[in-house]
């Protein structure tokens, strides 16, 4: 996770990293926020089954103010996602 965060900061310039798991998967939710990252929003049938995902967050240093992480009241679909 270190080496993906420092890549995004020095050579991208990203105000965040962040990562989709499976809400039922608490042990890797848990290790997350070990880590630093936040639950910014749900995202509903993200995975086969129709099992919901956390889209989960850390502000890299360039989010001064943590704007990135502020979380979404409103869960989204897999389709309202925005991939830039």
């Amino acid at each position: 996770m270190h080496v993906l965060e420092e890549i995004s900061e020095k050579v991208h310039d990203c105000y965040f990293v962040d990562l989709f798991v499976r809400k039922s998967n608490s042990v890797a939710i848990n290790m997350y926020k070990k880590f630093g990252y936040t639950i910014y929003r749900t995202v509903v049938g993200y995975y086969s089954g129709d099992e919901d995902a956390y889209d989960m967050r850390k502000a890299l240093p360039r989010d001064v103010h943590k704007k990135s992480i502020i979380p979404l009241k409103k869960p989204i679909k897999p389709e309202d996602l925005e991939w830039e």
